[in-house]
């Protein structure tokens, strides 16, 4: 497990061995890719969306947060991601 699948793991207060899960894990690693995409399809450099920059991790957390937390919670991370793509 990567540390961004980690921090996607601890962002949903998933225990290490539950976020290994196959298809959760895959789920994560999915998010992640597509987050990647969004960043570049909103016109971030493919160089940076595909950093481990701070920044960009924390967006595609939070990318991934909008797709997996808990439904009532979902709009507001896809706000909050669509404002961190517009600062990248």
């Amino acid at each position: 497990m990567t540390e961004l699948e980690r921090g996607v793991a601890d962002a949903l207060r998933l225990s290490e061995k539950a976020a290994e899960n196959g298809r959760i894990l895959r789920t994560i690693q999915r998010n992640i890719k597509t987050a990647r995409s969004e960043l570049v399809r909103a016109g971030v450099s493919d160089v940076i969306a595909n950093s481990n920059h701070p920044l960009v991790e924390d967006a595609i957390i939070t990318f991934c947060l909008s797709k997996m937390d808990d439904e009532d919670l979902q709009e507001r991370h896809r706000e909050a991601f669509e404002y961190q793509e517009d600062n990248l």
